[in-house]
């Protein structure tokens, strides 16, 4: 039944995302993030629905009169100069049986966020692009706060199979990038209930973030709440508020969560963190050896690159986001990854800056900050978990960008005020008038 509800539901979104290529873009984004087709048990699980979404929704912006340039600062250009650098390397590949799949994964799961430089150009339509991000990755989210809850933190919570997010930590870093935007939507809804459900729902999240077991992301939940705090306009008030849900959320939580989160003290005897170390300087010796390139898409993880360098140890992931674009894409993929993530975090200071004491744009300069946190706490996560190429995060990247251009001010060129200042007008000239009266639509 479910599998015949998500194909129905699929067909009769289709007309929708040809005629009105922004809603092709928001169900691109919910299939990408949410992945309901790995919801199903019957011949719908793992169907390529978005690939039918986006060839209808592609086509439907290419002929529609919607806009066909992206926003003017480097950010996206910079996106594609790293797929470019992906592609040459995966050209290169030490495992190219393993890289080719994950590239073409890569470019599918990113074309979406190509399209919100293009399309996501209005107040509306980024609203509506953030509700769809809370709501999809808010489905976990409550529905590991309310496993958390009954089994009392003593099983991880794991997200969909064979979706990003299908690891506990991954799952986790999610959710923590996700938490600031439902706080903004809390901000900024005028409906009481839905208020209070956006509340609960950052609780249920936190809660799901503890019972992923994950201690990356609890240091990365950590760090968005304090920066959350740094920025709030009533420090004793979320002071007091966090402390609660800090409180509450931990009430749930078994013994062995304790013990588990205390070894982040003792970082030097735990064999995970220091199997981490390892994978580390594993990449950094595939990216000296390789240069300019990498290994390829995951290829620093195969087991047998692994032992090239270290033959002592277990074979691992890179466990981080630097490490892992620097295994698989080199020093090279590594500095764009780098400059992408500090564009966005100067697109989200330039934005707020434009925004800031503005009654009009104060939706753009919440959202910005609130973007920025979330930017920030999956950059401090990411350090310690392997998931450099999420497409959530990359929303999360191209937002700003589309924001500061919204938010920009309007300049009256400057030949159209001299031509219009030196012409010699007669007030009393009735044919005049409709010439005096004449605004330019950019003011």
């Amino acid at each position: 039944m479910r599998d015949l509800f998500l194909v129905l539901a699929t067909l009769g979104f289709l007309p929708l995302c040809f005629r009105y290529p922004a809603a092709g873009a928001i169900c691109w984004a919910w299939f990408s993030l949410m992945s309901p087709h790995r919801l199903v048990y019957g011949f719908a699980y793992g169907q390529q629905f978005n690939l039918v979404i986006a060839a209808v929704t592609l086509t439907g912006w290419l002929i529609s009169h919607e806009r066909k340039r992206w926003t003017p600062d480097l950010v996206p250009k910079l996106l594609l100069i790293f797929l470019f650098w992906t592609t040459l390397n995966t050209w290169f590949a030490v495992f190219p049986d393993t890289s080719w799949p994950a590239w073409e994964q890569t470019i599918r799961s990113w074309a979406v966020v190509f399209l919100v430089f293009f399309i996501i150009n209005t107040k509306v339509r980024a609203h509506a692009l953030v509700w769809i991000v809370a709501i999809s990755l808010g489905f976990y989210g409550l529905k590991g706060g309310l496993f958390t809850m009954v089994s009392g933190g003593q099983f991880a919570v794991f997200g969909p199979p064979g979706s990003f997010i299908a690891d506990n930590n991954q799952l986790a870093l999610a959710i923590v990038m996700c938490l600031p935007l439902l706080n903004y939507l809390r901000l900024h809804t005028k409906l009481r209930a839905l208020q209070l459900g956006l509340g609960a729902a950052i609780f249920f999240e936190t809660l799901t973030v503890l019972g992923s077991q994950s201690r990356g992301a609890a240091v990365a939940l950590a760090s968005v709440f304090g920066m959350f705090w740094l920025t709030a306009r009533r420090k004793l008030v979320y002071a007091c508020a966090g402390i609660a849900l800090a409180a509450a959320a931990l009430s749930f939580m078994s013994t062995g969560y304790f013990d588990r989160m205390q070894t982040i003290q003792s970082a030097e005897s735990d064999n995970s963190f220091m199997g981490r170390v390892y994978a580390w300087h594993v990449a950094i010796n595939i990216a000296e050896d390789a240069f300019p390139f990498g290994a390829g898409f995951y290829g620093g993880q195969r087991p047998e690159m692994f032992r090239r360098y270290d033959q002592e140890h277990t074979p691992l992931a890179a466990h981080s986001i630097y490490f892992q674009v620097l295994g698989d894409q080199g020093f090279v993929g590594l500095g764009i990854y780098l400059l992408i993530l500090v564009l966005a975090l100067r697109n989200c200071g330039v934005t707020i800056r434009q925004t800031r004491g503005s009654p009009d744009l104060l939706w753009a300069y919440d959202l910005t900050k609130m973007l920025r946190i979330g930017i920030i706490g999956y950059c401090v996560g990411g350090a310690a978990l392997s998931m450099a190429y999420y497409d959530g995060f990359m929303l999360l990247i191209a937002l700003p960008s589309v924001l500061r251009e919204m938010t920009a001010p309007k300049r009256v060129p400057e030949g159209l005020l001299t031509e219009v200042s030196t012409e010699p007008l007669t007030p009393s000239a009735p044919e005049l008038e409709p010439i005096l009266n004449l605004k330019p639509k950019w003011l």
